[in-house]
């Protein structure tokens, strides 16, 4: 195990979940390529894996391209969504439990439950799981150019980073848009490449701003409120960071993914720690 400890809190590593595998069977499922996760009831993951990026021998479309679900105690459920997007990028649940994945090849939102599984083989006759989608390829309200990050908000508010146009849209959970806000550009407010999105308990949101190299924070009506740290190595400084995230104390970890650590940030914005890590040192096996 590895600890970290700064000013009376203390951040354990113990272990890693999954491994790198085409299949997903067994106590630790396996993932290819996972790119985001998201955290449901019951202490349940649902990680996202991007796939091989080509269909697999004797099997329809990419294998690796699914929905696995695993407990936090590695104990593997199954996997779901086999061959149902062309290029995910980020999972989020909303309040009822259904998946959303954003989908950048489609330029969509993808909405799928969360209850099915394959518990073993892929059976081609159960693909076509997804329950709804919208977006289309454009700038105007309700489309998209290579969406990325995407959260809920407490009123259960799906809030979509609309990378490609560098703005933000926030969505009711059936796909009717409800707003939006930024513009190209490295001024207050304006994206470059933006990545990862959370939100926090009081509804602001925090967006990677992965070009620019800094974490911007908005209120709920996209009010503009403060920026973390920009371009550098030294602690605090980001280089292209890819994803945000809030814990229950209000403090903000960023992948800091340039510099190859995770940063954690106090609400405002002052720096705590730094954590590195070895990926080799620790696994499931």
């Amino acid at each position: 195990m590895k600890t970290t400890s700064v000013a009376g809190r203390t951040w354990h590593y113990s272990r890693s979940l999954g491994r790198a595998t085409g299949e997903n069977n067994g106590r630790v499922g396996g993932y290819v390529h996972p790119v985001d996760v998201a955290w449901g009831a019951g202490d349940i993951l649902f990680v996202l894996s991007r796939g091989f990026g080509h269909p697999i021998d004797g099997y329809y479309g990419d294998m690796g391209k699914r929905i696995g679900k695993t407990t936090i105690d590695e104990d593997h459920i199954g996997d779901f969504a086999r061959n149902e997007f062309t290029w995910p990028v980020s999972i989020a649940l909303s309040n009822d439990a259904n998946v959303y994945v954003s989908d950048e090849g489609q330029n969509l939102i993808v909405v799928l439950p969360s209850d099915k599984v394959f518990a073993r083989e892929f059976d081609m006759e159960r693909c076509g799981e997804r329950t709804g989608q919208w977006g289309e390829i454009g700038t105007g309200e309700g489309q998209f150019r290579s969406p990325a990050g995407i959260a809920f908000d407490s009123t259960d508010h799906l809030l979509v980073v609309d990378s490609g146009n560098g703005r933000l849209q926030k969505y009711t959970k059936d796909g009717d848009y409800i707003m939006g806000w930024g513009r190209h550009g490295d001024a207050a407010g304006e994206f470059d490449q933006p990545w990862g999105i959370t939100v926090d308990g009081e509804d602001n949101v925090y967006v990677a701003d992965w070009g620019n190299n800094r974490v911007q924070k908005f209120s709920a009506e996209g009010a503009y409120l403060m920026t973390f740290r920009s371009n550098g190595e030294d602690g605090g400084e980001l280089n292209h960071p890819a994803s945000v995230a809030v814990d229950s104390e209000g403090d903000v970890y960023v992948t800091d993914w340039g510099n190859r650590r995770v940063q954690i940030y106090e609400p405002n914005g002052d720096i705590i720690t730094s954590l590195y890590g070895d990926v080799h040192d620790l696994s499931a096996a």
